[in-house]
């Protein structure tokens, strides 16, 4: 992917996603950020391979009704999601090495773990005893999908540094839990040669 004589690099990715998975952002904003390696295998041809991690974001809810009679509940939801994800892509650039700018695309399967944890509260408040103490609840759901992903960008050469805006999704199933959907997101790798 470098010059002929480097058949490995190492960058680091970051981005964010192109939707927000849990719909408020509040003070947990979503990103990705991980390192890569890229395996040069001919000048247009390489793989790639890194360890990504996504935050996905934080929901919170909260609220009262009237319930039972003479009494008023409280309630209080937190959502928040994460995920590993470890991708493995063989990517092709369109022109070659000497190019200041390259175009290309990737595609591959990538292994994911992805984590939500939610923790709910709830509380009668009355004049009049009821018997009902108040309630937490907590949860974590993980799940392990292996899905193929495919990605589009440009690599823009500076010296010895790379930098390769790219968007990214996967285009298997979407997440087991509908709520969250996809992971879909714009990334910007760089890293340096000799």
């Amino acid at each position: 992917m470098m010059a002929q004589t480097q058949p490995f690099t190492f960058g680091v990715k970051g981005g964010v996603p192109s939707l927000t998975h849990l719909g408020q952002i509040g003070n947990q904003i979503p990103f990705v950020l991980g390192p890569t390696l890229n395996v040069r295998i001919l000048p247009r041809l390489s793989l790639e391979a890194g360890i990504l991690f996504h935050r996905m974001g934080q929901q919170s809810n909260s609220g009262l009704f009237q319930y039972p009679d003479n009494a008023v509940t409280l309630f209080s939801s937190t959502g928040r999601g994460r995920a590993l994800e470890l991708p493995f892509l063989a990517k092709y650039h369109f022109l070659d090495e000497r190019r200041i700018w390259r175009p290309f695309i990737s595609a591959g399967p990538s292994v994911r773990r992805t984590s939500f944890s939610s923790r709910y509260f709830s509380s009668v408040l009355s004049g009049a005893p009821l018997g009902t103490t108040p309630q937490l609840l907590n949860s974590k759901t993980v799940r392990y999908n292996v899905d193929p992903v495919f990605g589009a960008g440009v690599d823009f050469k500076s010296g010895r540094f790379h930098l390769e805006p790219e968007h990214g999704t996967p285009i298997g199933a979407p997440e087991k839990i509908p709520q969250y959907g996809r992971i879909k997101s714009i990334f910007c790798s760089a890293f340096a040669s000799k």
